[in-house]
């Protein structure tokens, strides 16, 4: 039988079956196999408190991040190119601190959403929980996306600016974003 495995794994360029275990399990067989499996077990940990936590898958949460470092950096770019203001330490805690705001919101309306138990009215289940979840969540990333695009638009890119007024305008019609419903951008 491993003469036969082995004629296989020569067919792909394998020499044994011990060369293909080398190659197809190379971290089982490295000296450095503690550190890869406390990486692992760890990025694993966190993936799974991430998603207990919040409710946002790791791809979601990671797109999330990047979206917030653009608008800070963007941000920054602004203060310190177009308003010539030096950097302030107080600036990057600002970003900590909205980041700790919005997971706090999120994972403390994920919680509710997902324990909080509300008895069906006529056979139909509704949470309000779930729902609020949900619309907070798109309010935080619809509120960064057009404060980026804000931030762009003041770089010089006039496409950005464009298209945060034309998202503004549109939802002025239900909402009252920016404090004038007549806002023109």
């Amino acid at each position: 039988m491993m003469e036969w495995i082995n004629y296989i794994l020569a067919a792909f360029g394998y020499r044994s079956m011990e060369d293909f275990n080398h190659t197809v399990f190379k971290l089982a067989y490295s000296e450095e196999k503690t550190f890869w499996f406390k990486v692992s077990a760890g990025m694993g940990t966190f993936r799974l408190v991430l998603f207990d936590f919040t409710g946002l898958d790791l791809v979601v949460f990671l797109a999330f991040v990047i979206l917030i470092m653009a608008e800070f950096q963007t941000g920054l770019r602004v203060a310190l190119i177009k308003k010539n203001e030096k950097f302030q330490s107080r600036k990057f805690g600002r970003m900590i601190l909205k980041i700790s705001v919005y997971m706090l919101l999120i994972g403390t309306l994920h919680a509710f959403s997902n324990r909080f138990r509300v008895p069906p009215i006529y056979g139909i289940e509704i949470n309000p929980f779930a729902w609020l979840y949900y619309v907070v969540f798109i309010a935080i990333v619809f509120q960064l996306v057009i404060s980026w695009l804000e931030n762009l638009g003041q770089l010089g890119y006039k496409e950005s600016r464009t298209l945060a007024g034309i998202i503004l305008r549109k939802f002025n019609k239900w909402f009252e974003f920016d404090g004038d419903k007549d806002n023109n951008y």
